[in-house]
């Protein structure tokens, strides 16, 4: 920007300087002036265009920042809500198994006739029905956890689609022709 400036701050100077003469006159004549009038019309729209573009650049790389952010954003939520699927997934199984295992041991009560083994199965049926109740527990809060950072990971995404859409603005304003 700055090499351009200088570039257009010579040739003007170069235009000037090329006639003393006329500079020193109290009128230029008209053609001279038109020429030098257009000239400087033509560095203030290039100066204009320059600094537009600088402010669009600068804010195009603020965005691509952003987006970049949110781009991390939306990756972290959805390995979390991944990862909470899989916990979710393993409990699910964990606590089939016990109770099938439940299920097990309430029929063993039923066919067996020795009471000890019958009051062992019975504590043990006890214990399995609170871990059970305890799995319970812990899915729901599982399912919960899942569910919001799911949510969360949309509502990141959105936000990285709206980044995302202004930089195409942006883009498509790059693109556009000066005026």
């Amino acid at each position: 920007m700055k090499r351009a400036r200088v570039s257009i701050l010579l040739l003007l100077w170069a235009s000037v300087a090329v006639s003393p003469a006329n500079a020193q006159s109290a009128a230029a004549p008209a053609p001279e002036a038109g020429a030098l009038n257009a000239l400087l019309a033509e560095v203030r729209l290039l100066r204009q265009a320059i600094e537009r573009q600088g402010t669009v650049a600068g804010r195009a790389q603020l965005l691509v920042g952003r987006l970049a952010l949110q781009d991390q954003r939306v990756m972290r939520w959805q390995a979390e809500s991944q990862r909470l699927e899989s916990e979710l997934t393993a409990m699910t199984e964990r606590r089939n198994l016990n109770q099938a295992r439940l299920n097990e041991m309430r029929n063993a009560i039923q066919g067996d006739r020795d009471p000890e083994r019958v009051l062992a199965l019975e504590q043990e049926v006890r214990m399995l029905q609170a871990q059970v109740k305890q799995e319970a527990a812990l899915q729901a809060g599982l399912e919960t956890r899942r569910a919001e950072a799911v949510q969360a990971a949309e509502a990141e995404r959105a936000r990285y689609d709206e980044l995302s859409d202004r930089l195409e603005r942006l883009e498509r304003e790059l693109d556009k022709p000066a005026r």
